[in-house]
């Protein structure tokens, strides 16, 4: 049986790039954390990071499994992503009530980090609200919220 070629359909291909809700929002997210990235750099710390410490803060003990699913993570993605935390000293990862599970814990040099963090973070917050505006933001921030409820979808 003889492949049949198709040419790439480039109408097609523009409306996927002007109209992708999830290369759009993907775009988006690559932007505004390459610059709070560039704001939080005198702490050391990326975004992704900074993300993941705020969560396990307010936890402040939690399995990888459910800290995976606050931060819509892949449970493989995010213990890569620990991995550099605890090799700073900022979170410990350590067995479970069982062999299968882990917890992880922010410890007190990730406190402190957090701590020398945050002007960076409310820095660029404020450059983002001052931006696209204080309504438009919280406006964005619902939708995104809204976005969430996907993952019920799966």
């Amino acid at each position: 049986m003889e492949k049949e070629r198709h040419e790439l359909d480039t109408t097609a291909l523009k409306a996927f790039a002007e109209a992708c809700a999830c290369s759009q929002v993907r775009k988006a997210a690559r932007v505004i954390t390459q610059f709070y990235d560039r704001c939080l750099q005198p702490t050391g710390l990326r975004m992704t990071q900074h993300t993941v410490l705020v969560v396990i803060a307010l936890s402040e003990q939690e399995t990888v499994m459910h800290l995976a699913e606050k931060l819509a993570m892949d449970r493989s993605a995010l213990a890569r992503a620990l991995k550099p935390l605890e090799s700073q000293g900022l979170v410990t990862v350590e067995a479970g009530s069982d062999r299968r599970t882990r917890v992880v814990r922010l410890t007190e040099q990730g406190r402190q980090a957090l701590i020398e963090a945050h002007p960076y973070w409310l820095q660029a917050q404020k450059q983002v609200m001052a931006h696209f505006g204080e309504q438009q933001t919280q406006a964005l921030l619902a939708e995104l919220k809204k976005v969430e409820v996907l993952e019920l979808l799966l």
